[in-house]
């Protein structure tokens, strides 16, 4: 019996001793592997834990600890009284009513125009609040162009490409080697195109290189591309080349080509002869067509809601650059849109425009240059005295020719997109002894 229960205990013993080596065969060979699966999610489980468990917890508890003891009914009446059904089911008509009666108050509701004339509207419209637009008028009388005191919005609209490594950009003025001026429509003899091409990016390519080989405005190989004033190409790249300035369009269901003119400021005309349709209704959705002269509608540019409620300071008018020119200083254009400050290899300030405003002259002076400067396009620059001129860019017409004396103020060109543009806006240069300088120093 005794060796029955020795052999029994021996027997369990033996059975034990295989059990743990198991567990430890187990453990060197499967614990790595384990290991190594488990570790994602243990740190994810972490990180969970770390940044959104315990803050939302702390949070919550913050809280719950400082909020209760304002919200009680008991230790706040008033609060009590807001927060009660009554006085949550009286605001909610009261909005209700305000909206019901703005709505009737409109005689007409069309897409392009609705909740024009909301409360909300009034409130973040980027109206007079974001874009103060000057006459001309007031720049000649000399009205305080002062760039801290009026409200500059900077954002990525009509800018250049005019920036100081460029071959084309340079501190060179005058000559007078252009005395007449040249048609707005001449452009770099180039064969006329009917159909769109493609252009693959060579070494040592720019867009504005490219644009003028094709004799057509940066803006519409931009345009053709999605791309901006500001975007990189590289070798290889193949790019949309259309074959008149404008805009190419693939035609989508409910176009017409009245709607695809007003859409893009163009002929409707224009745009059947161009793109040989036999009437308005020939468009096919999916076709891509060109607007010949289009332009793609500017977006909105909402200011914050803060700074509608901001008051605009009074500066007085000071004369700007006396000490280096003649005379007061003037803003140079109608517009106060900054769309591309001096600095950053950018040789001037691009101020925005359209076809209706015009440049000036920053101050009293004499013409020196008025014509085509290759990537600058039509271009006028005023000689102030002391080793100073203004240069004016990118017009389409010019108003003033070499040797004429002009006075700050007076308008000397129209507002366009020649040369190395990618909208209209007037590019305005300040460069003294050739060098260029910030022309906000000098105007404001």
């Amino acid at each position: 019996m005794l060796a029955i229960q020795l052999q029994s205990k021996k027997t369990l013993a033996h059975l034990l001793l295989f059990l743990l080596r198991g567990l430890v065969f187990l453990k060197q060979k499967v614990g790595p592997l384990l290991r190594f699966i488990s570790r994602p999610f243990f740190w994810v489980g972490f990180l969970i834990l770390r940044r959104l468990i315990i803050p939302g917890y702390r949070f919550a508890f913050f809280v719950r600890r400082h909020v209760a003891r304002v919200l009680l009914p008991v230790k706040n009446k008033a609060l009590y009284f807001i927060s009660n059904r009554y006085a949550i089911h009286g605001t909610v008509i009261v909005l209700g009513a305000i909206v019901a009666f703005s709505n009737i108050r409109q005689s007409e509701v069309r897409a392009e125009s609705f909740g024009e004339q909301s409360i909300l509207y009034a409130l973040v419209s980027p109206g007079a609040q974001t874009t103060e637009i000057v006459r001309a008028s007031d720049v000649r009388l000399g009205k305080p162009s002062s760039y801290t005191s009026d409200p500059i919005i900077d954002y990525a609209g009509d800018v250049d490409t005019l920036y100081s490594e460029d071959e084309y950009t340079t501190t060179s003025v005058g000559t007078g080697a252009i005395s007449t001026l040249p048609s707005p429509q001449q452009k770099p003899s180039v064969a006329a195109r009917t159909h769109v091409e493609e252009y693959v990016v060579q070494s040592g390519d720019t867009l504005g290189h490219i644009a003028e080989t094709y004799g057509l405005s940066l803006s519409s190989v931009l345009w053709a591309n999605n791309l901006t004033g500001r975007s990189p190409i590289r070798d290889g790249q193949k790019l949309v080349i259309p074959p008149v300035d404008g805009v190419l369009y693939t035609v989508k269901k409910g176009d017409s080509v009245s709607k695809i003119a007003k859409q893009f400021g163009a002929d409707s005309q224009q745009i059947l002869a161009f793109n040989l349709l036999e009437s308005v209704d020939a468009l096919t959705v999916g076709s891509q067509i060109v607007v010949p002269g289009g332009e793609p509608p500017k977006p909105v540019v909402r200011a914050p809601v803060a700074n509608i409620f901001k008051p605009t300071p009074s500066v007085p008018s000071a004369p700007r650059g006396s000490a280096e020119g003649v005379g007061k200083w003037v803003w140079p254009t109608d517009w106060r849109v900054i769309t591309q400050y001096y600095g950053w290899k950018h040789t001037g300030v691009d101020i925005d425009g359209d076809y209706t405003t015009h440049s000036y002259a920053a101050a009293d002076g004499t013409v020196i240059y008025s014509g085509w400067r290759n990537g600058y396009g039509y271009t006028i620059e005023v000689d102030h005295g002391g080793g100073l001129v203004t240069r004016y860019a990118h017009h389409s017409k010019l108003y003033v020719e070499v040797g004429e004396k002009v006075k700050a103020g007076q308008s000397i060109a129209q507002t366009g997109t020649t040369g190395h543009s990618t909208g209209t806006h007037l590019h305005f240069e300040v460069i003294k002894n050739k060098k260029f300088q910030n022309p906000l120093d000098y105007v404001r």
